[in-house]
């Protein structure tokens, strides 16, 4: 089976994951690349340009410089590149990871964006994105490979240029087609899970509708155009896989006439096994010391630890809390073996704390096993947590998992099966035979 894969990200992997867990043979082709690529899979942009897997990720004080030049790491979350005092670029990191490069920004004498180096988990300059007025133009991707790839963001075109020969496409869609025409991939069955180029390529391709979408993302209000499109005349789609058997319930009751197969299967092995930990403890992960519930939960609890961390220094308000209360634990400039530590010892995660979710913490601990106990104000993935309307809910939920084993269970299975019943390998191989 052709799996054919927009990007590789968090929902890709998942579900690569859940196919790999059910012994579902499948070659994987990701059709953008940035910046990482799994073992077995392909990506034209990868396999034209050569660009090489074989590195380690570029540290923010090896980025090459012109003469002259400094890198600076302040508080901020970037570094800059000055040249006596005056900003020539910035150094941007990748995604929970300490300081290693993802982007570098270069800026024009008046401070505009010029360019942006793209940098992989390999140490490769890989591509670089032009810019005029602020919007980008054109990205060129570059190897060790003879081809160098050009994407044109406003005309769509894609040109790959060698020394010998030019080669240029319509779409990206039209791209990935000769890539797949060149690898000689069966298409017999084939499995996307995004609306966009693979199902472009799909419709281009397919003499009959062939391909199965898995469909991972919310819907929130009517199913998507291209959806839609596909539910009311197949031209691509034979089937939709939904993740969440609430949404095909409702696909179903908007399309009841479509000749598409609509099913529903759950990720597989997403669940890590919790043997060791403390069930009267309690974690959050924050950037903020905006915390309102927690010196409620504090007094109400207090046979109950709950451990604070945080990437920085933490404000005088929160030391002065675990001064006043002895079951509160606080972690300052935690690192991520800290965090971890922490997500393995408690049984529950409260995501009550104010600002921007850190480091993806609630999916995290809602994978990790923990009970996730979110207050109404704060909650920052609601699909992953329970919410409570106001403290004393959140207080009579923290209540009923901390009493006993069986009151844990209970709220841990209500919240697995929240979006339906839990799939098994059998369940994939049935589907994908």
């Amino acid at each position: 089976m052709l799996a054919l894969f927009d990007d590789y990200g968090e929902a890709t992997r998942e579900l690569m994951h859940s196919l790999d867990a059910a012994g579902v043979p499948f070659t994987p082709v990701i059709v953008n690349y940035a910046g990482e690529l799994p073992d077995g899979a392909l990506c034209p942009f990868v396999s034209y340009a050569g660009i090489g897997r074989d590195g380690e990720p570029l540290f923010f004080n090896q980025v090459p410089v012109p003469q002259w030049c400094e890198i600076r790491q302040g508080r901020q979350p970037f570094a800059e590149i000055l040249r006596d005092g005056v900003p020539l670029g910035r150094i941007n990191y990748e995604p929970n990871s300490f300081r290693q490069v993802e982007s570098v920004d270069w800026l024009l004498p008046d401070r505009t964006l010029s360019h942006t180096d793209r940098y992989d988990r390999y140490g490769n300059r890989y591509a670089t994105t032009y810019y005029s007025g602020g919007t980008a133009y054109q990205t060129v991707y570059s190897g060790r490979g003879e081809w160098t790839i050009e994407v044109s963001h406003v005309a769509k075109l894609v040109v790959m240029r060698s020394a010998r020969r030019l080669l240029a496409f319509p779409s990206l869609a039209a791209f990935v087609a000769h890539f797949l025409d060149e690898q000689g991939l069966a298409e017999e069955h084939v499995l996307i899970n995004s609306l966009s180029h693979p199902l472009f390529v799909m419709r281009a391709r397919a003499a009959r509708p062939n391909t199965t979408l898995f469909w991972q993302e919310p819907m929130p209000g009517d199913p998507p155009e291209n959806m839609a499109t596909e539910l009311d005349q197949p031209k691509a789609l034979e089937r939709i896989v939904f993740c969440d058997e609430r949404l095909r319930q409702k696909v179903a009751a908007r399309h009841p006439h479509t000749a598409l197969d609509l099913a529903y299967l759950s990720h597989l092995g997403q669940f890590a096994d919790k043997p060791d930990y403390d069930a009267r403890r309690a974690f959050t992960l924050t950037n903020s010391d905006e915390l309102p519930e927690l010196a409620g939960l504090l007094e109400a609890f207090p046979d109950v630890t709950f451990s604070v961390a945080a990437l920085t220094l933490m404000s005088e308000k929160l030391h002065a809390l675990a001064r006043a209360h002895p079951n509160l634990v606080l972690f300052p400039s935690a690192n991520q073996s800290r965090i971890r530590e922490e997500l393995e010892r408690a049984s529950v995660y409260l995501d009550i704390n104010g600002g921007a979710q850190v480091l993806d913490v609630v999916k995290a601990a809602y994978h990790l096993g923990l009970v996730v106990l979110a207050s109404a104000r704060f909650a920052k993935a609601p699909d992953y947590e329970r919410i409570a309307a106001s403290p004393d809910a959140l207080a009579a939920d923290l209540a009923a998992v901390v009493a006993s084993p069986a009151g844990r269970a209970q709220a841990l299975d209500e919240l697995r099966r929240r979006r339906g019943p839990l799939s098994a390998p059998e369940d994939y191989r049935r589907l994908f035979r």
